[in-house]
């Protein structure tokens, strides 16, 4: 139900009696959880159960939840933020671990691998962010670690980046080959897929369990659906149908799996996303031209600061990534 804080200072019985009374609890949410917390108050007054959301929608747009990748070897563990949708990755091998498109709230990841007993040797990006902020640059510089990004040809990234190029393999833990890199631009002009010990995919923004990235957030939707179209046909689908994709995104809490983890794998996704089953590269980009949408305003904004051309404050950052994300092709 949604009644307005306000409706509760201006006439509180008439906002108590909309709220239906039965044993069960009640969760009040606002935005930052101070209103919510005096509305929760005002319910169990009345004789209603409620509870207050600490921090609000703004608390829970910040929370990151761990799940074990089942099985995985070298371990990898899928960091759910389900507020955003979004997804990041620490990969660990004995004490040395290595983080994936982390969210802007590194302190997460340092305490978690802590937890693991291991320690951060790397931190990499999928590719450039539109619809949040990485934490990538912020995490390298505390751990003093290598940070690895790449924007794409003639694009200029203004923070200290260690660039990676296709076939690149990654060492972790005495591994030699725990970490291979793919180039896979279209999404992005620079973004890159992670193959993890040759049967789990780090997708970034290429691929999602149901579809794929779009290729429109630059302006070039044409010249860039027509690389993303070569990297879907020569690139993925090259791999065995047996990987498993780990995306950058999800959706719809559907997505997640009974194992808590986002994940498709490779050759079932071929067999039901559309764009996939196209041969015709004309084909594949008249649909993506055809399906191009405006992105977010805030979007340009955060691509800024995540090629290190600009800086910003925390509250702003706060208020550009409300919402869930928009960085799938979607069909109209």
């Amino acid at each position: 139900m949604n009644i307005p804080y306000f409706d509760f200072i201006e006439d509180p019985e008439a906002a108590l009696a909309r709220v239906p009374r039965s044993q069960t609890e009640i969760s009040v949410v606002c935005a930052k959880g101070g209103s919510s917390e005096f509305v929760a108050d005002l319910l169990r007054e009345s004789g209603i159960p409620a509870r207050n959301v600490a921090g609000g929608m703004q608390a829970y747009g910040s929370f990151l939840e761990p799940v074990r990748v089942p099985n995985s070897h070298p371990e990898i563990w899928q960091i759910n933020r389900r507020g955003k949708g979004c997804l990041s990755y620490v990969v660990r091998v004995g004490d040395e671990a290595m983080v994936v498109d982390p969210s802007r709230h590194i302190q997460t990841y340092v305490d978690f691998v802590k937890n693991l007993d291991a320690h951060i040797t790397r931190i990499l990006d999928t590719h450039v962010h539109a619809d949040h902020v990485s934490g990538g640059p912020a995490l390298a510089s505390q751990l003093n670690a290598p940070y690895f990004a790449t924007a794409g040809p003639g694009i200029t990234m203004g923070q200290r980046v260690t660039p990676l190029k296709d076939g690149d393999s990654l060492s972790l833990g005495g591994h030699v080959d725990a970490m291979r890199v793919l180039a896979t631009p279209g999404h992005t002009p620079g973004s890159m897929c992670y193959l993890i010990g040759g049967k789990y995919l780090l997708s970034g923004d290429t691929l999602f369990v149901n579809g794929i990235g779009r290729p429109d957030l630059g302006g070039e939707v044409e010249a860039w659906a027509r690389t993303l179209f070569t990297t879907l046909t020569h690139r993925i689908a090259k791999l065995s149908n047996d990987v498993t994709v780990l995306p950058g995104h999800y959706s719809a809490t559907s997505e997640i799996g009974p194992d808590g983890i986002v994940s498709v794998r490779l050759g079932d996704l071929k067999a039901k996303a559309p764009e996939l089953r196209m041969s015709s590269e004309q084909e594949f980009v008249s649909t993506m031209v055809a399906t191009a949408q405006h992105p977010p305003a805030a979007y340009s904004d955060i691509i800024r600061v995540n090629l290190g051309l600009a800086k910003t404050e925390e509250e702003q950052v706060t208020e550009w990534e409300l919402g869930k994300n928009e960085c799938a092709a979607a069909r109209h």
